[in-house]
């Protein structure tokens, strides 16, 4: 069995694009092929992985090298001389005009990964989007041999025990909006904030809107969106977690009344998954792999209108048969996701 080796610049514990290269290293070693994950950095917490330096003397000619690719890093262009058949997983840049004048360091890191994807094409042998909307932009790109194959997640790690603590502390009236993905500008945070202040005087005076996820890397925009908190009055209603633990993680899940979404850059949208798969119904924005992902397994917006978003929401609380046919929606979407569905379709595209 030929050796399967996946690098990324960066592995870290909770970290979607760190999640799927794991659960693939999981899956190859299954089939029988020897497998690790190689990164310039690997954060605390993460399990086994190993310096990229070693791809250098480790990979042979039969191997197979998988290269993530989430953020420009000039080891790629190195990695893509190596001897081996080289296959890129598409995660998606976010476009750099989403940090213009907020955060001139991130700015520049999209502008080096969109630059470094075309500059990468005419050494890999195949590219795969994560979503339909990734294999376009690769195509765009210049590659010549494309493909889609879903982010592979381990959902029995979902079965496992929410943060008591956290369903403890969300246990009152008032509907729970949530959102789970990383602070930045292209999520619009900040959209979400205007729609819960809509959402508190119009329809739930109550109602409570819960962020989840790092601000660490954002710390303008994070500012922008804490000043934005307290001109509106909401310092009693948004909650940002932060970086959270797996189980506070599910515990917000399952707190939630509807989960909602207005991000204007999606590469694929792990969380629109697991709301499904803790039945949270969606309302989100059609933007980037958005209204694929769902296909219509929950309310699809297209276009940006905050109190049409708060009122698709709120209709759907109030109506027990209409939030029951959305949940059931995204059960069947949810299958389509399943980790044996996506392990075959991974076995297809890379030829294993």
């Amino acid at each position: 069995m030929r050796a399967i080796h996946q690098f990324h610049p960066t592995l870290a514990p909770g970290d979607a694009v760190s999640n799927h290269v794991f659960a693939l290293r999981g899956l190859f070693r299954s089939w029988g092929h020897a497998s690790d994950a190689y990164a310039v950095e690997a954060k605390p917490g993460t399990d086994g992985v190993l310096s990229y330096r070693r791809l250098f003397r480790t990979v042979a000619k039969d191997d197979l090298l998988v290269l993530h690719y989430s953020i420009g890093h000039e080891v790629f262009a190195e990695l893509a001389k190596l001897d081996a058949r080289r296959v890129l997983v598409y995660h998606n840049v976010t476009p750099p005009e989403f940090f213009a004048g907020i955060n001139p360091h991130a700015a520049l890191y999209a502008e080096r990964g969109v630059r470094g994807l075309a500059e990468l094409a005419s050494r890999i042998d195949l590219a795969i989007g994560v979503s339909e909307f990734n294999r376009q932009e690769l195509a765009h790109a210049g590659y010549a041999s494309t493909a889609v194959m879903p982010v592979l997640v381990d959902w029995k790690a979902y079965d496992a025990a929410p943060d008591a603590s956290v369903l403890s502390a969300w246990n009152g009236t008032g509907a729970k909006l949530l959102f789970v993905g990383r602070v930045s500008p292209n999520k619009r945070q900040d959209d979400l904030i205007r729609l819960l202040a809509y959402y508190r005087r119009c329809i739930d005076r109550d109602a409570q809107l819960i962020l989840v996820g790092s601000y660490r890397d954002q710390p303008q925009y994070i500012a922008r969106l804490e000043a934005l908190v307290t001109s509106l009055e909401l310092q009693d209603a948004v909650t940002f977690t932060g970086s959270v633990s797996f189980p506070a993680l599910l515990a917000y899940y399952r707190v939630a009344s509807c989960f909602v979404s207005l991000s204007e850059h999606e590469g694929f949208g792990v969380p629109l998954l697991e709301s499904m798969r803790f039945r949270v119904p969606i309302v989100a924005f059609d933007a980037g792999a958005v209204g694929e992902t769902l296909d219509r397994a929950g309310v699809l917006i297209s276009e940006k209108d905050l109190a049409t978003t708060a009122e698709a929401a709120g209709l759907i609380l109030e109506r027990p048969a209409l939030r029951d046919e959305l949940i059931a929606a995204g059960e069947r979407r949810f299958a389509d996701f399943s980790y044996e569905r996506v392990s075959s379709r991974t076995r297809q595209v890379l030829g294993l």
